[in-house]
């Protein structure tokens, strides 16, 4: 590029803009991908509830009965269920979840996470 007293030339602003429609095109694919995975995020709250519901019942099934966890130690929803800790789990769509929670154990501290499968939805590792 020769430097004159000119401004700017044809050549320059045709780069300019072309960079430009780059830098658009780029956040227009990243904003998408971001807005698809706000979108999946959202369907699952549902889902999340049902995970959430349970592990509150396995909390609450830990302390009543005081039950001591050394390491990790699987709870499922069955057993919740007996104890009267949990009712049925219906997802969205009124069908039947099960599922378990996981409660480990950490520097004396429980960790609870709860998994559920329903027909059109299973917790990752379940």
């Amino acid at each position: 590029m020769k430097l004159n007293n000119k401004g700017w030339g044809t050549m320059e602003m045709i780069l300019l803009v072309c960079g430009l429609l780059i830098a658009l095109i780029v956040a227009i694919f990243f904003i998408s991908k971001l807005y698809g995975s706000l979108n999946s995020t959202i369907g699952n709250k549902d889902y999340f509830e049902l995970e959430t519901k349970i592990e509150s019942a396995a909390k609450e099934y830990v302390r009543d009965n005081n039950i001591q966890i050394d390491g990790e130690r699987r709870i499922s929803y069955e057993t919740l269920k007996e104890n009267n800790k949990i009712d049925n789990l219906y997802d969205k769509d009124n069908n039947s979840c099960t599922g378990y929670v996981t409660v480990t154990r950490i520097d004396n501290i429980n960790y609870y996470k709860g998994y559920i499968s329903c027909p059109g939805y299973i917790t990752d590792n379940y």
